[in-house]
């Protein structure tokens, strides 16, 4: 075999590898992240002064409450009694709707906790009703989750409430919870909402059996 020969099978040697190393790269590389898109989620409205949002991923339910607290908070004189009422409902179909949820650490409700309670409530919320959440980072869940249809409060009664050696002046809810699918999640709650200041709190949630 003359030298000229082995340069050029040499040559045509590298050229291949070269070769399929680029078509491992297309099929592994750009392949997977033209398949794979983050799901992302941006903010449609938000309350500054209270810290409420509405997310685009957020259900019709939801966005109904929301604008409704919203009117509420928005009037020259503001009516506690139903700022309370709203706050209740759209904690509880925040909470439940995890259908919309990205994953088990994407926690309903916070926005409307008091500050004390917030990391308690939803380290407890993630070691329970959120445990077997499978992430959606991609949109490629499958498992079926629940979406809540529908919250009536069925009974209220005004109360005081202590917290952080505060006591303050509150309404405990009872609320009827009902889904777009029956997947066994608590469909009789209560929830005590409390003012502190010129705003309303969740403090406290509770199933009913």
């Amino acid at each position: 075999m003359n030298k000229k020969y082995k340069i050029a099978l040499i040559i045509v040697g590298i050229l291949l590898i070269i070769c399929i190393t680029l078509l491992a790269l297309k099929y592994w590389v750009f392949k997977d992240n033209g398949k794979k898109t983050a799901v992302s989620t941006s903010i449609v409205d938000k309350m500054d002064n209270y810290g409420y949002k509405l997310d685009d991923k957020d259900g019709k339910l939801f966005k109904t409450k929301y604008y409704e607290l919203k009117e509420i908070l928005e009037k020259d004189e503001i009516d506690y009694s139903e700022y309370s009422k709203k706050l209740a409902e759209l904690f509880v179909i925040d909470l439940f709707t995890i259908s919309t949820k990205i994953n088990k650490y994407d926690v309903g409700g916070v926005d409307y906790l008091y500050d004390s309670e917030m990391e308690m409530f939803k380290n407890k919320v993630m070691d329970t009703l959120y445990s077997d959440v499978e992430d959606n980072s991609y949109d490629t869940r499958k498992q079926e989750l629940p979406t809540v249809s529908e919250v009536e409060i069925t009974d209220e009664k005004e109360i005081k409430y202590e917290i952080d050696k505060k006591k303050l002046d509150g309404y405990e809810y009872t609320l009827k919870i009902t889904y777009e699918k029956d997947l066994k999640y608590d469909e009789n709650a209560k929830v005590v909402v409390v003012k502190d200041e010129n705003k309303m709190y969740v403090v406290e949630y509770m199933t009913i059996k």
